[in-house]
């Protein structure tokens, strides 16, 4: 029975540390890092004459800035009391396949409201575990940039050219010159070649057995606009989160977020290279290309959609000199990895945005599904909450 008492205030403090937000009148009040108190404007925007919705199926992709993204959706479900749909207890990075894992039954019964871990793509899958009204997006990047990525990210020139990137880019595309003209295989290339396609559900095989090559990927491109209500797109990262709030009826701090696990090199690939990479991703090109045209298209009936750009990057500014002190090197990563300053290691809202995505889904895990040790609750409460400090900052009041 005392168990089971731990297990119950345990979750009832979390969920309300989860409810960081405290509205008050005309300003609003975060604590000075010293334990007083400092007084702010309050941020006024254009009020959104819309429907708030808070069903959704982010479909992460690699290297794209997806893991940013999915922290930014798990902290809105949090916040929002929204169920999450994730496997029991899982130890690996993705859910290789969806149907295969055991699905805990939301915690009020209720359809689940959002999905956003990595996935192999099973869209009628989550259809049927979603609420019905679920909007489903994504984020893609440019295939170059993408490739140079992950490419360096994956420790991939380590096998052909430790000492030139650009060199070893060019052995592995000569190595893979027959990739989808003669053999759909590639030697190393996890999440290299055409790797958007793939985590959007593309049938290569199909592909590469069809005779009219661009009516195939036309086709599942037609497919695509049946399941994905918007595409967002890296290279425009801020203007994309600002979309995604407006789509959703969200406010600007919604998307609010901290800039982590930023590359250590930043390696040189020339323009030459840069065009076979281009030219071998044929899928990714064309993907790419229709996705960025239908983004700036939306983006053009969006009146007043820079303004709140500026609005988000100010806030994400001021909210980094707050909670965050610096940086380190993570070199398994080959990244950075933020380091919280004393107030932002008191404060949730800090720590939260500061926590890679897989512990923070781990730990909405642990919540939802119940924790019977005693020292298990302790570990999680004293890394991730300090439950007595619920001021939330200030950023995005009244936008």
């Amino acid at each position: 029975m005392r168990g089971s008492v731990k297990v119950f205030l345990y979750v009832v403090a979390i969920t309300l540390a989860l409810l960081y937000v405290t509205k008050v009148n005309d300003t609003d009040v975060t604590s000075d890092g010293d334990g007083g108190e400092q007084q702010t404007p309050k941020i006024v925007l254009k009020k959104r004459d819309c429907k708030k919705h808070d069903t959704f199926a982010f479909i992460k992709t690699h290297k794209t800035g997806s893991s940013t993204m999915s922290n930014i959706l798990l902290r809105y479900t949090e916040n929002n009391h929204l169920n999450q749909l994730q496997g029991e207890f899982r130890t690996g990075t993705e859910y290789h396949n969806l149907p295969s894992h055991n699905y805990p039954p939301s915690p009020d019964g209720a359809p689940y409201h959002g999905f956003v871990m990595h996935a192999d793509y099973d869209y009628q899958f989550l259809r049927n575990k979603l609420d019905p009204t679920a909007k489903f997006f994504t984020i893609i990047r440019h295939p170059v940039s993408r490739y140079i990525s992950a490419f360096n990210f994956f420790g991939v020139s380590k096998r052909y050219d430790r000492k030139d990137f650009d060199h070893a880019i060019q052995l592995h595309l000569e190595e893979n010159a027959g990739y989808m003209k003669n053999t759909t295989k590639c030697t190393h290339c996890n999440f290299l070649f055409d790797n958007i396609a793939g985590d959007l559900g593309f049938n290569f095989l199909n592909y590469y057995q069809s005779q009219d090559k661009d009516e195939f990927i036309d086709s599942w491109l037609r497919e695509k606009d049946t399941e994905l209500d918007f595409v967002l797109l890296t290279e425009q990262f801020d203007l994309s989160l600002v979309l995604l709030a407006r789509k959703m009826c969200w406010k600007v701090h919604d998307v609010a977020y901290l800039k982590s696990l930023e590359s250590i090199a930043k390696p040189h690939v020339s323009e030459e290279t840069k065009e076979k990479v281009l030219d071998i991703q044929r899928i990714d090109a064309k993907i790419y290309e229709y996705y960025n045209r239908i983004f700036w298209e939306h983006v053009e009936k969006e009146e007043g959609i820079m303004e709140e750009v500026e609005e988000l990057q100010r806030i994400n500014k001021e909210m980094a000199e707050k909670c965050i002190a610096g940086r380190t090197k993570v070199d398994r990563l080959g990244a950075y990895e933020l380091v919280l300053s004393p107030f932002g290691k008191a404060n949730f809202t800090c720590k939260a945005m500061a926590m890679r995505v897989l512990k923070f889904g781990h730990l909405i895990q642990l919540r939802d599904q119940g924790l019977r040790e005693a020292d298990d609750l302790a570990k999680i409460e004293g890394e991730y909450l300090r439950l007595q400090d619920l001021y939330d900052l200030r950023y995005g009041k009244g936008s």
